[in-house]
């Protein structure tokens, strides 16, 4: 596509308003000659005239006329369009998107979520839930949440929430039929509720922390499923033995609904972050947002 000559046609418009060149440099700003140049190049460019001079007045040729019917409105909308730009960065309200992982959602903002939209009615937020490492830019998303362990070094990033331990847990009875394990190894021997990854299907890996740093089990089970509230009411249920985020299920550990094993090789990761591009540091909408979440 040619580039447009928006000046030229800035300053078409203007002169028609006004009535003349003079005129038209007063109120753009700039020297009479100025004005005069941009309009003969605006009209050598269309190849027409766009007015007819004399030395007391300058009126609309045709040409000129049929132009102004579709420069002015299209200049006003333009002009609309760049004081949107310039205010949305500032804006308390308009939509923010997020890429996040269910469990980030349940974890850091959920609770949260009523008080912030008390707060500022106006900033609509969009959610979408994916344990895949979405690339926010390319995506569309003014940020993302996701562990402190998997962030880009180019991203701005703000904790939203403390470290966090994993578990292995069941139910007492099933534990009092089939044993406890002492060590990780054992639960090789033990029915395991396992959970495949949506995005890439894989299997999540159970880790512990021994002598030897970070190992990996890769447990055997009855039952796979895709959904950690899925995985909590099976394991809730008696169906076998969990592995998940403690926060997830600390209300039953609390209450002895469910018992947690191997708590001295459990893993602490470094809790969820939001992160994003610098280019949208200076969004207001998510600066409150970030500022009303974390920690």
């Amino acid at each position: 596509m040619k580039e447009l000559p928006l000046s030229g046609l800035e300053v078409f418009v203007t002169i028609a308003e006004h009535g003349s060149l003079r005129q038209a440099a007063k109120v753009l700003g700039v020297q009479p000659p100025a004005i005069s140049y941009r309009l003969k190049a605006l009209e050598e460019r269309i190849g027409t005239p766009l007015f007819v001079r004399t030395t007391r007045s300058v009126s609309l040729t045709d040409a000129g006329k049929s132009l102004l019917v579709r420069a002015r409105p299209a200049l006003d909308e333009l002009g609309g369009a760049l004081e949107d730009a310039r205010s949305a960065g500032t804006a308390l309200k308009g939509t923010l998107r997020l890429t996040l992982p269910l469990v980030a959602y349940e974890l850091t903002i959920a609770k949260r979520l009523p008080a912030f939209h008390a707060a500022y009615p106006d900033i609509e937020l969009e959610l979408s839930f994916s344990e895949a490492f979405v690339d926010i830019v390319a995506g569309g998303f003014h940020a993302g949440i996701r562990l402190g362990d998997h962030l880009r070094d180019d991203m701005i990033a703000m904790r939203l929430g403390p470290p966090i331990k994993e578990v292995v847990f069941g139910t007492p009875a099933y534990f009092e039929r089939h044993g406890r394990p002492r060590q990780p190894a054992d639960l090789l021997r033990h029915n395991c509720v396992r959970y495949r990854y949506i995005a890439s299907g894989r299997y999540a890996e159970w880790q512990f922390l021994g002598s030897e740093g970070v190992t990996g089990i890769d447990v055997k089970g009855s039952l796979t499923v895709n959904s950690t509230a899925a995985l909590v009411r099976a394991v809730r249920d008696g169906v076998g033995i969990g592995w998940l985020f403690r926060p997830c299920v600390e209300d039953d550990l609390q209450s002895g609904w469910l018992e947690s094993v191997l708590s001295d090789y459990a893993i602490e990761r470094p809790g969820y972050f939001l992160y994003y591009p610098r280019a949208n540091a200076g969004i207001q909408a998510l600066r409150v947002f970030i500022d009303f979440m974390r920690v």
